[in-house]
């Protein structure tokens, strides 16, 4: 639930930094390159370093920045200054232009491209913004944010670990639980998150190592050495080593599922399942532009944020109908539910502290996607400013969505089908010992879900206890069994492993634009109506809209018992039967945050104090969680931009939040079975009837079988 900037103890720093793991710890995906095509499974391929780039077209203003680009703007950057001995590339990414521009922009206009790099210096511990032209080549701001850390660097982990090699007392507490072995201890080193039990006036960059033993090759998660850990300041190069009196023993039992033999006799594997598109796919990739069954839209892999699609619209009578200009996630928190020193702080707020894009792992046909599907490349520039590719970090295929509509008429004997078929656009990251796989699904009915799918291995707590004292208790008189044991705040997984329960939290940013810029938003609540008709009439029930008018009035949450969700509507575009066209926002399974609103974990990550908001558009307000949260107490982002302002035909952004609560069970260990949530945008009267009624029919016949 963290990062994957980590590394063995014994491993040199020096070749740390110039390698990549199987993890890939140098994904720091600012933009998307190339497609490539792939029929075979790939593994783990790394990423490649670029040499040289031609200048590559630019045919949109919103196209991220090239492997061109990338260079020349590190060349920017050195030749200034800016980068170099002491001064770290933390984010390398094209500056959106304003709405307006894109709006207007036609194919053939000339493009402004402009850049924004965030720097940090280790020595000063500064950060700096610095804005570049990249068509004049020329610096057009610097701008010192005081006060603030970036996210973390891939060169903070083994400056870390380098700390604490050479501190005494981490060995010794190494010592104390009979490692000696140094090279099979796995130490992740997290974002400091909340500032519980922590003194930092002077705002130093800080990290907090925990360690796992593991062999090499072997899972990093299965055995933590619970009761050592260290704060790490990497600004004045200290470490405070906390050191519990009490040894928890390893877990010992073999967790390690990259081993057949801890796997056992594998199951008989099933007969082959094959998918084909012998005339190749259905949809069109124009540049970062993807056509298919009237849908349109523009992709990219921005570092932080990950997967981001824009201007979404739906080919409607010959004309192409705007829906949402962008839509991303906009930040995640992953708060965790055990007390004491060691797991009270642990709520990540995983996209500011570490990066979704910047986590990129590459999709292998055949494994995380089908094996036809079209994969993409994407350029980044590390933080030593080395342009390199991550091979197939995005991902576009069409899948089989069952049946799109149906129906059988008795009268008639007849039956009319139509079967669906999907666009899918994906990107996967690995955020230390979860991986989050994005998804959103283009139906041919107009609408658009989105999914994200957690897998991966539970964040263990090591324990003394090998049976479940929870189990073992008689319910009191109201039948309740109330958790007890080393296993109160999570279950007993295995012998000595404990998994904590937490929740999983992800806001979305969505920039609808309906039909026009111009939109109003509204809630609708299914509500029973108490009409005087006797008691055979009492099964009335209506669907109520309230009209939102103001920001302050649309921080809403869910009810399921009212079926709540929300609609954004344009009352200014041509309407069918008086319906303003619209969408909804249709909740799927949720869940509400149990941290105390007044922890620093509800503090820092203030958007889950509500499920869904509306705000005007403002094209720097981002990330939900503030700009930079790896040095937020609490108070920024989305709460602090919320106020009095009319959202009655306005330019809006809708914010929404879906979560998971994760109540671990036996069977998640060694590594879960995957898990999802997510949400569905639909047509509300948008179209005058079932968009998809001009689907041809299904083919009579099937593939012979064999018998």
């Amino acid at each position: 639930m963290r990062k994957n900037l980590h590394q063995f103890v014994g491993i040199s720093l020096s070749l740390w930094l110039f390698s990549t793991s199987y993890f890939g710890v140098n994904a720091l995906a600012d933009s998307v390159g190339k497609a490539s095509s792939s029929a075979s499974s790939v593994d783990s391929k790394s990423d490649t370093t670029v040499s040289a780039a031609a200048p590559e077209p630019i045919l949109h203003p919103l196209d991220p920045m090239t492997k061109s680009e990338l260079a020349e703007n590190v060349a920017i950057l050195k030749d200034a200054g800016k980068l170099g001995k002491d001064v770290s590339l933390v984010t390398l990414t094209l500056m959106e232009p304003d709405k307006e521009v894109t709006l207007k922009f036609k194919s053939g206009d000339p493009i402004q491209r402009n850049s924004i790099a965030v720097l940090y210096n280790i020595a000063t511990n500064e950060t700096h913004e610095v804005v570049t032209d990249l068509n004049s080549k020329k610096i057009l701001s610097d701008t010192h944010r005081k006060k603030v850390q970036p996210m973390q660097l891939e060169e903070d982990t083994p400056l870390g670990i380098e700390l604490l090699k050479n501190n005494p007392e981490w060995m010794k507490g190494l010592e104390r639980r009979g490692i000696k072995d140094m090279e099979n201890v796995h130490m992740e080193m997290f974002v400091v998150g909340s500032p519980v039990n922590i003194d930092n006036p002077d705002g130093d960059r800080l990290l907090r190592g925990y360690p796992y033993y593991r062999l090499v090759g072997s899972n990093s998660f299965g055995e933590p050495i619970e009761g050592l850990s260290a704060l790490v300041n990497l600004t004045k190069k200290k470490c405070m080593v906390r050191d519990s009196k009490d040894i928890i023993p390893l877990a010992g039992s073999s967790s390690n599922y990259f081993d057949p033999a801890t796997i056992g006799k594998l199951r008989e594997p099933c007969k082959p399942l094959v998918t084909t598109q012998p005339d190749g796919p259905s949809f069109l990739i124009e540049g970062h532009e993807v056509k298919w069954q009237k849908w349109r839209f523009r992709y990219e892999l921005d570092s932080r944020e990950g997967l981001v699609l824009h201007c979404i619209g739906y080919e409607d009578g010959g004309k192409l109908r705007p829906i949402l200009h962008r839509i991303g996630v906009s930040e995640v928190s992953v708060p965790y539910g055990a007390p004491g020193y060691d797991w009270v702080w642990r709520s990540p707020i995983d996209e500011g502290e570490y990066g979704l894009g910047r986590l990129t792992t590459t999709l292998r046909p055949g494994h995380e996607v089908p094996t036809y599907a079209k994969t993409i490349d994407v350029p980044y520039a590390n933080s030593v400013g080395t342009v390199k590719v991550k091979p197939s970090g995005l991902a576009i295929w069409e899948q089989d969505g069952g049946i799109l509509w149906e129906h059988h008429d008795d009268d008639a004997d007849r039956t009319s089908t139509r079967r669906s078929r999907q666009l899918v656009i994906a990107h996967m990251f690995t955020l230390g010992n979860y991986d989050y796989f994005s998804q959103y699904f283009f139906n041919q009915d107009g609408s658009i879900e989105v999914k994200v799918t957690l897998n991966g291995d539970v964040l263990a707590q090591g324990v003394n206890q090998k049976d479940c004292e929870s189990c073992a208790q008689e319910p009191d008189e109201e039948g309740r069994v109330l958790p007890r044991g080393a296993e109160r705040y999570g279950t007993l997984m295995a012998p000595n492993i404990v998994g904590i329960n937490h929740q999983h939290f992800f806001c979305f940013r969505m920039d609808f634009d309906v039909d026009g810029v111009k939109n109003n938003v509204y809630e609708l609540n299914v509500r029973p109506i108490n009409e005087s008709r006797g008691q055979l009439q009492q099964n009335t029930f209506v669907l109520e809209r309230n009209l939102l008018r103001r920001e302050e009035d649309a921080a809403r949450d869910l009810n399921e018992v009212q079926s709540r969700c929300w609609k954004v509507v344009n009352k200014n575009a041509d309407k069918y039967l008086g319906h303003p066209p619209g969408y909804l926002i249709q909740p799927g399974a949720n869940a509400y945050p149990y941290s105390h609103p007044e922890s620093y974990n509800r503090k820092r990550a203030g958007f889950l104090k509500h499920h869904f908001w509306t705000t005007q558009y403002n094209r720097d307000e981002l990330f939900a969680g503030g700009d930079y949260p790896t040095s937020s107490v609490g108070g920024e982002g989305l709460p602090e931009w919320v106020n009095a302002d009319s959202i009655d035909n306005e330019d809006l952004v809708c914010w929404y939040t879906v979560g998971i609560t994760h109540a671990p069970r036996v069977e998640d260990w060694p590594v879960m079975p995957s898990a999802s949530m997510g949400f569905k945008i639909m047509p509300e009267a948008f179209f005058k009837r079932n968009p998809a009624i001009d689907i041809p029919e299904p083919k009579q016949g099937s593939v012979p079988q064999k018998k």
